[in-house]
């Protein structure tokens, strides 16, 4: 290929030259540029809202108490990071709305942004009273997981459940509050004292 006499190869390598420090003298700028802006602001994991002594109602689509949470305090975070609980007791309530069956209590509690898990932290008492026409129980243990909508409470803690006449050791428990049903997991050890007669 022959170039035309008023375009010599001198003036093509000074083009290529002059493309290549634009494209370049742009790249710095958009790099320059990229650093001058604002950065996006870090997410805040303070929390929105503080409340004291607290106490929040569940009801059920009927109407009726499903449980109730009471606190020295709840502090609520911003997005989807849940509400911080202290020293919460949760009492849950039979599907009459009136007979509480079950009390939780807590050192620290956590309750997921939608409500159906709450967590509790720390040392964990849970307790049945005689006045819920079902057997007194008494469950200790660690770090508790529940689901609110099944009513169901886990741990992979060790536990210890006392019922009248017998007391039971376990690694791990599984209950279901709205039925006489507790599945303890492993390492299983325990006493019975039959009634007598």
């Amino acid at each position: 290929m022959t170039l035309p006499s008023s375009i010599t190869a001198r003036g093509v390598l000074y083009l290529i030259g002059l493309t290549l420090l634009a494209s370049l003298s742009y790249g710095l700028l958009r790099w320059v540029e990229s650093g001058l802006r604002e950065p996006e602001p870090a997410k805040s994991q303070e929390p929105v809202m503080i409340i004291d002594r607290f106490r929040a109602v569940r009801l059920s689509t009927i109407g009726l108490r499903e449980y109730v949470i009471e606190a020295p305090q709840l502090s609520n975070f911003p997005d989807k990071l849940g509400t911080q609980i202290e020293w919460p007791v949760l009492d849950w309530y039979q599907l009459d709305g009136l007979t509480r069956e079950w009390r939780l209590q807590a050192e620290q509690g956590w309750v997921a942004a939608d409500q159906q898990i709450v967590r509790l932290k720390g040392a964990v008492t849970m307790i049945r009273l005689a006045t819920s026409g079902k057997p007194p129980m008494t469950v200790t243990t660690h770090d508790v997981l529940i689901r609110t909508r099944e009513r169901y409470v886990e741990t992979a803690a060790p536990a210890q459940a006392i019922t009248p006449g017998s007391e039971l050791r376990a690694i791990g428990v599984r209950a279901w509050l709205d039925q006489e049903r507790l599945e303890l997991l492993s390492e299983v050890r325990g006493t019975y004292e039959p009634p007598k007669p």
